[in-house]
């Protein structure tokens, strides 16, 4: 099965449900950060708002519904 955006889109948001945006974008972070990602540009822990930017970044990109997405 090939995987396509809808399927994220609807992982990311039963994952968020529960206990809301910032604990799936949080794990996501930390393991863009252990694997040594660089892009897309994610905000470390040392910005004083790391996780909300990083938040509207990952979810921004998962409800898009654009070609490039």
């Amino acid at each position: 099965m090939k995987i396509k955006h809808e399927h994220i889109r609807m992982a990311m948001n039963a994952w968020s449900r529960p206990d809301g945006e910032k604990v799936p974008a949080a794990e996501i972070t930390r393991a863009y950060f252990e694997l040594g990602m660089t892009f897309p540009e994610l905000y470390d822990d040392s910005h004083p708002e790391a996780l909300a930017r990083n938040t509207q970044k990952i979810f921004r990109w998962v409800e898009k519904d654009t070609p490039d997405a």
